[in-house]
């Protein structure tokens, strides 16, 4: 199956500059594209959509090459932004760029250049002059072509500044000196990046002739069934460096899919055929009150992040929360466990009654008192009745962790700090 097929097969596919000619150039060895912003020191989870695809590319026999952005991350790009981006100084966008390229080196095959390669884009426009960027690139982009394009018309109601307009002329340069240097005949980006990709690809035909093999493609922007983008969460952006978002946050963000998106979801980040997916979302429609789907999409993602071991890991640590079996956590899962709730930290001992007011699991002593009554309060595991019950270290987990829940779905936890 051309690559292509499967794309569209698995929804991912947007747009293509020239349908039939990507598919052609397909399907012999390319050498293709996409962009990485350093603008922050890790990677998020939508970026992480195009790094499958890469991926996809390099098992379908392609060669990639990863521009991180360390000099049009300097910039800024303007699409999908409501103001301007406040400008990063240049030691922290190099500690980004070492960052982000680490993450890939995870992710992609950079074993020999003929299988991939990373490019900071820092060495090209650094390098270059003034003088050299107005005549070699600004002069052969017409202002009225930049305005028409949608990543500059979104911005115009409220201002945009030369340094964001010009982001379309570096990133065409960006794409000029892989065709020259790398021998890269293709782009990629998301749908978004529809304006900057078709506006670098006619930059590098004007520049080299329209007769030359150069496309460009997109993929869809992901969203889950209610049309929320993918990879956002209440607190904001989920990333793939565990220290910014633990692994256990991401098994819980997919655990919380809807039973629509799941299928869609595992066809754009599982490599497994389509057929086989399609057979994991009908048993898990058969009877969705048992979430299979949910806990395979899970597995799939945190396997694929963090590793077998730490998806078996996150597995446990859900599975506690509703069994109980906190002793068989490690001391560092029930810290991941404790800090994916609104923790509550206490540097002495309380009565039960008290700490379940604090922790907002009852809003009374007398409403504390009935749930204990009724067996509606688990503690670490245990049904506690006990209206007298402490918390303290000794009948804390490790000396340290507590984990209350009231019924079957209100949880809360509780830090000993000393």
């Amino acid at each position: 199956m051309n690559i292509i097929d499967d794309l569209i097969a698995r929804g991912l596919l947007d747009r293509c500059s020239n349908d039939e000619k990507v598919r052609t150039m397909l399907e012999g060895k390319q050498t293709i594209y996409c962009g990485f912003d350093p603008s922050a020191e890790s990677l998020q989870l939508g970026n992480f959509v195009m790094i499958t695809m890469l991926r996809r590319l390099q098992l379908a026999g392609h060669r990639i090459i990863a521009v991180i952005g360390g000099g049009t991350g300097m910039i800024g790009d303007p699409s999908g932004k409501k103001s301007e981006r406040s400008f990063l100084t240049e030691e922290r966008v190099k500690h980004n760029v070492s960052c982000i390229k680490k993450q890939l080196e995870k992710y992609l095959d950079f074993s020999s250049n003929d299988k991939g390669l990373i490019v900071d884009n820092y060495d090209l426009w650094s390098k270059t002059s003034v003088i050299e960027y107005l005549r070699d690139y600004g002069k052969l982009f017409q202002i009225n072509y930049m305005l028409d394009k949608d990543i500059v018309k979104s911005r115009l109601e409220v201002g945009i500044s030369y340094a964001e307009f010009s982001y379309m002329i570096l990133q065409s340069g960006d794409f000029l000196n892989l065709y020259k240097n790398y021998d890269c005949h293709m782009q990629i980006g998301g749908g978004d990046q529809w304006g900057n990709l078709t506006s670098s690809l006619d930059f590098v035909k004007r520049c080299l002739g329209n007769d030359i093999d150069a496309e460009v493609f997109t993929l869809k922007l992901i969203t889950d069934a209610q049309g929320k983008k993918f990879g956002k969460s209440e607190s904001g952006a989920l990333y793939l460096d565990p220290k910014m978002t633990s692994p256990y946050k991401i098994y819980q963000y997919f655990m919380n899919t809807d039973d629509k998106s799941i299928e869609k979801f595992l066809k754009i980040f599982d490599y497994r055929p389509i057929a086989e997916i399609e057979a994991i979302s009908q048993k898990h429609m058969e009877n969705p009150g048992l979430r299979l789907g949910q806990k395979e999409l899970a597995r799939v993602m945190v396997t694929s992040l963090h590793g077998e071991d730490k998806a078996e890991e996150c597995k446990k640590m859900s599975e506690a929360l509703f069994t109980g079996e906190y002793k068989t956590l490690s001391s560092e899962a029930l810290e991941e466990l404790s800090n994916s709730f609104e923790t509550l930290e206490s540097n002495q001992s309380d009565t039960l009654i008290n700490t379940l007011i604090q922790l907002k699991l009852a809003s009374s002593r007398r409403e504390a008192r009935e749930f204990l009554n009724a067996g509606s309060i688990n503690v670490n595991g245990q049904v506690i009745k006990d209206e007298n019950y402490e918390i303290n270290e000794n009948n804390a987990l490790l000396g340290k962790y507590y984990f209350i829940k009231r019924g079957k779905k209100s949880f809360a936890s509780l830090k000993l700090v000393k």
